[in-house]
């Protein structure tokens, strides 16, 4: 008579084993769509601009009614800036090239501008802001540079976008403008919906995202980038 063991049951054919299994395709599921719910909230609304009135760099006054009905997108820099703002205008014309081409697939352009706003209108006069804007080949259609008295600079600048910014010593007795490397994406309603850090490639690729599901009418969800208000801006703090 054989001495060897039984031979082991098969696991396949174990129906605890089955139960187990029935049991994670039942909650993996629920718990990646779970996930996906969260993922799909809508964009916050993080505040309401007041209206304001400035001046473009054509010397034409800009409003607030103005822009009242399209999506926009909005960025500080000043003229006498050779490092932060260099950059943000080069990220501000890369984003306009990606809306131009978004349109283009789209059949029409898109409802959208950029505003490039001075944080140092006493130097930053329109007719600088105009040869600066030409040097970019920025497209006065889509792309306006604004300007005006510093008090309306900073109503909107720091009281509206809660961006703050101010000159501060070098050192050497001179002085540099310091302001936060934001992009900021406000709605037809003028109201924020997200803080997008220049900073970082994916949330440039995810204001482009927003863009353009605000622009066509559709939910834009949050996105890293979007779904608050940098802490040191919600703290009125300097980024």
């Amino acid at each position: 008579m054989s001495t060897d063991p039984l031979p082991s049951k098969r696991w396949w054919t174990n129906p605890a084993l089955w139960l187990v299994g029935a049991a994670i395709a039942l909650v993996l599921p629920a718990a990646l769509f779970a996930k996906h719910r969260a993922a799909v909230e809508p964009l916050p609304r993080l505040g309401q601009l007041a209206p304001f009135g400035l001046i473009r760099e054509s010397g034409a006054p800009l409003s607030s009614a103005d822009l009242a009905g399209k999506v926009w997108v909005a960025d500080f820099v000043f003229l006498g800036c050779t490092q932060s703002c260099p950059l943000l205008t080069t990220r501000m014309s890369h984003l306009a090239t990606a809306l131009d081409e978004e349109g283009k697939k789209r059949g029409r352009a898109l409802p959208v501008h950029l505003v490039s706003f001075t944080i140092d209108p006493t130097n930053d006069t329109p007719s600088r802001l105009y040869d600066y804007a030409t040097r970019w080949r920025a497209d006065p259609a889509i792309w306006t540079f604004a300007t005006g008295p510093m008090a309306e600079v900073q109503r909107v600048v720091a009281d509206g976008f809660k961006v703050a910014f101010g000159k501060v010593d070098d050192g050497a007795g001179a002085f540099e403008m310091m302001h936060g490397n934001y992009f900021v994406l406000v709605d037809p309603e003028m109201q924020i919906r997200g803080y997008y850090s220049t900073d970082l490639p994916e949330e440039m690729n995810a204001l482009t995202h927003d863009v353009v599901a605000l622009a066509w009418g559709e939910n834009p969800t949050t996105r890293p980038g979007a779904q608050s208000q940098p802490a040191a801006l919600a703290k009125g703090g300097q980024p």
